[in-house]
């Protein structure tokens, strides 16, 4: 069940509820899941009170959707009769939910937080949150002036209203709503906007993502073949990066993201058995120096990936733990459900030489004492209540950024508690740029956590308007609005996409490259920070089967299986984006978003991005333009060519 404890302010959301989560208690351990951690285990592990399983968590207003794990199955809530199919393209989740309606008293609400009051750019933003259906009209009451709010979204419970104002000081002001036949005011208010604080380089970046392993081989050597996990090596390093660097500048990327380039069993490196050195396969630690050296030389940012919500099954901490057992100085490193941590079969099928699949397959049987990540024998889940987990994690993303990296996107983030990554913003430089994979809802850990979270919300309004044509480009904007008015400036710090190394490609997923070019135009356009996955810039094709490897097909370097059209579109996307204010921090102003056409601008100062997107259901008729202005409207100037 979830029973509301009260209502409290907060400086992120204007107001939050305290809610308790319980079960009755069985099993050995339990997790509250949501869609504010992606329905991952890992982040909220719920406590045994008494007969009971319970957690507490601070939330913001709104339906939230829940579950609950016990011993690693998922069940909706026995207790609540309220449930639901929540279903998302974009992580490939659909399943029945528990839901919980969080309500707070009052019909309109407004709190000086950083939702609902903050500055960028020049500019302050205010908004109001009123009941759904129940509100006509809402002025903002300034000291000389009086400003129309306009109705920027709405869901289920609420409606949002937003003003824009220019300057970014103290204001006072207040508001008059008329409502059912009445007139509330609320205010006066005094205060200063939150101003978001994320490393200033960002705005003027756009990422080029790169799984290593498929990019480019530059080493002579370097393994292929079979990893242990059965999955192949196709022999990329970080010297085939360098060769390639002059690819990527011209291309007119600025931000390097590799995936894991950590000590590793498989390709994808996501299973660490040395955070503290560069994979020998990749070409060890000195050629990491090499290629940082280059990138600063080139002003390129580096972004490396951090897998922290577990280790491998071979990293020597865990084994350790298999030889030792209770007496083991790791016991407590990771989380053990009883001893031995695996069996004397286990480990016999694990010497076999019997297929990966088979392996796999008998080891699942087997069975093994500790949580790991979605049930993966090769990936043992650490304890993040441990002191010294939480100290390695700060050490070795502090060891990397003195060896000249500048960020960290952080793998399973939604997995690990919120409370570990507030510890590590504190620690770490103020501009070392935090990305966090949250799948979902990300509310939960943004302001005081990262700066941004791949934006996975974005990319699930651009799965349903592009891909799946499940709404129109009214239902598009408002998503895109409802999702503003939940992250306020924090969106201008989200890692956006349309294609990363656990998705297909987009080019696969729309099959024509008018319509990919299209949704590469909105990404490009639109508030946060853009980025492409390897290949994308040649029309790089993924695997017809799909899955999990679907998108990561070799990098293709001869240029006679290159699509010209698309690279030279990305590369006039990308200069625009890094020479356009606009573009960066500017304000997203809809002008039309109706059946297929969508039509907006991006406004700062004098500047103006107009943005003309018509997607239609035949492929041939889909094109999109725009405008750049830094004068009047009527000196606009086509600056991208037509893709029809």
């Amino acid at each position: 069940m979830y029973k509301i404890f009260g209502f409290e302010p907060d400086w992120r959301f204007g107001r939050v509820a305290r809610v308790e989560f319980s079960i009755p208690a069985r099993g050995k351990y339990a997790y509250l899941l949501g869609n504010f951690n992606a329905f991952n285990e890992g982040s909220f592990r719920m406590e045994r009170k008494g007969e009971r399983w319970r957690i507490t968590l601070r939330l913001p207003e709104g339906v939230w959707y829940y579950g609950f794990s016990v011993d690693g199955n998922f069940g909706t809530d026995p207790e609540n009769p309220e449930t639901t199919v929540y279903r998302r393209l974009s992580y490939k989740f659909e399943r029945t939910v528990s839901v919980a309606t969080i309500l707070g008293p009052g019909e309109v609400f407004h709190r000086p937080s950083a939702a609902y009051l903050y500055s960028i750019a020049g500019g302050t933003h205010v908004l109001l949150r009123a009941r759904r259906g129940k509100t006509r009209k809402v002025r903002l009451i300034l000291d000389e002036s009086e400003v129309p709010m306009k109705r920027k979204a709405l869901d289920g419970l609420f409606e949002y209203f937003e003003a824009v104002l220019p300057g970014e000081g103290v204001i006072r002001y207040s508001f008059i709503v008329e409502s059912e036949g009445k007139t509330i005011e609320l205010g006066p208010f005094e205060a200063k906007p939150y101003r978001y604080n994320a490393p200033g380089w960002i705005h003027g970046r756009v990422f080029y993502q790169i799984m290593p392993d498929r990019f480019e081989r530059g080493l002579p050597g370097t393994p292929r073949g079979r990893a242990l996990a059965g999955e192949g090596f196709h022999g990329g390093d970080l010297a085939g990066i360098i060769r390639r660097l002059d690819h990527i500048e011209s291309l007119g990327a600025n931000a390097l993201y590799l995936t894991p380039v950590f000590e590793s069993t498989t390709y994808h490196r996501y299973d660490v058995t040395d955070y503290f050195h560069i994979d020998r396969k990749l070409g060890g630690d000195g050629t990491f120096l090499k290629l940082a050296g280059e990138l600063k030389k080139r002003d390129i940012k580096l972004v490396l990936d951090g897998v922290f919500h577990h280790t491998s099954f071979f990293h020597p901490f865990f084994q350790d733990l298999i030889a030792r057992g209770n007496e083991s100085d790791y016991k407590d490193f990771y989380r053990v459900t009883g001893f031995p941590v695996v069996s004397g079969e286990f480990l016999e099928v694990l010497r076999s030489k019997i297929s990966p699949r088979e392996k796999h397959r008998r080891l699942k049987e087997i069975g093994w004492n500790y949580e790991s990540f979605y049930s993966v024998w090769l990936m043992p889940r650490l304890n993040h209540e441990n002191p010294e987990v939480r100290r390695l994690v700060k050490d070795v993303m502090m060891h990397w950024l003195e060896k000249g990296a500048d960020g960290w996107r952080l793998d399973v983030a939604h997995g690990v508690p919120p409370e570990l990554w507030r510890e590590v913003r504190k620690a770490l430089p103020k501009d070392a740029y935090l990305v966090g994979e949250v799948m979902d809802d990300p509310r939960l850990w943004l302001f005081d956590k990262f700066h941004g979270t791949m934006n996975y919300p974005l990319y699930e309004l651009i799965l349903r308007f592009f891909v799946e044509r499940e709404i129109d480009a009214g239902e598009f904007l408002n998503g895109l609005e409802l999702l503003s008015a939940h992250l306020g400036p924090a969106e201008y710090a989200m890692y956006n996409f349309i294609d990363n190394h656990d998705t297909e490609r987009f080019i696969d997923l729309v099959n024509d490259e008018r319509r990919y070019l299209c949704a590469l135009a909105f990404l490009m356009t639109y508030k946060g920070i853009p980025s492409i996955f390897y290949g994308d810039e040649i029309g790089l094709r993924g695997k017809l089967e799909g899955g999990l490897d679907a998108g990561r097909t070799p990098m293709e370097w001869n240029p006679e299986g290159w699509n010209e059209r698309i690279l030279e579109t990305t590369r006039k996307l990308i200069e625009l984006r890094k020479r356009s204010k606009a573009l960066q921090l500017g304000d997203f102003i809809p002008l039309r978003f109706e059946g297929d056409e969508i039509i907006y601008e991006r406004a700062l100062g004098k500047e103006r991005v107009r943005v003309e997107i018509r997607y239609t259901k035949t492929p041939e008729e889909c094109r999109f333009k725009l405008f750049l202005s830094r004068l009047k409207r009527k000196y606009w100037k086509n600056y991208s060519p037509n893709t029809s």
